[in-house]
């Protein structure tokens, strides 16, 4: 035998044992015992921790939604459709705040999915106002060229510029 072929070996051997005996190392000390070792004022802290910031994270995408109509309003762009779904999402804080307060898992899932199709509604109705606001625009600018050179004379025939009379 090589050297080679003993150090595989001994190697293979070496990862079997671990095998065997990491999980009986890692196995709580009582053995059997499934006790919660996780201090409860811990778990409210990090509970709060999250009301907070989940929360926050909630009034930043309602400002950044508020920062978007006012920008569209600027333009000109239609923005009703998009005031209202944003009002209902708004309307959803308070909700969000008590499921959090009570650690309502199954209210906070049915907020949570109902804020998710409110969100999307949002980014649905911005870019049809988007687009739309963008074709009566293009209509505008086609009907002012065809207003603008109603003179027959200067009409091109399929861009060859050969005028017809």
């Amino acid at each position: 035998m090589n050297s080679h072929t003993i150090l595989k070996g001994a190697f293979v051997a070496f990862c079997f044992i671990g095998m065997l005996v990491l999980p009986a190392a890692a196995a709580p000390a009582g053995q059997g015992t499934t006790a919660n070792t996780v201090d409860q004022g811990l778990k409210d802290d990090l509970w709060a921790n999250h009301i907070q910031y989940r929360l926050q994270e909630f009034d930043l995408h309602v400002q950044r939604a508020t920062s978007v109509i006012a920008i569209l309003d600027k333009y000109s762009i239609d923005t009703t459709q998009m005031q209202a779904t944003l009002t209902t999402i708004s309307s959803e804080r308070a909700a969000l705040d008590t499921a959090l307060t009570n650690k309502d898992k199954e209210g906070l899932k049915t907020i949570n999915s109902n804020l998710q199709s409110l969100w999307k509604q949002f980014g649905q109705e911005m870019k049809a106002s988007i687009k739309a606001h963008r074709i009566a625009a293009r209509a505008a600018a086609r009907a002012s060229a065809t207003g603008a050179s109603d003179n027959p004379t200067n009409v091109t025939s399929a861009g060859l510029g050969m005028t017809t009379v």
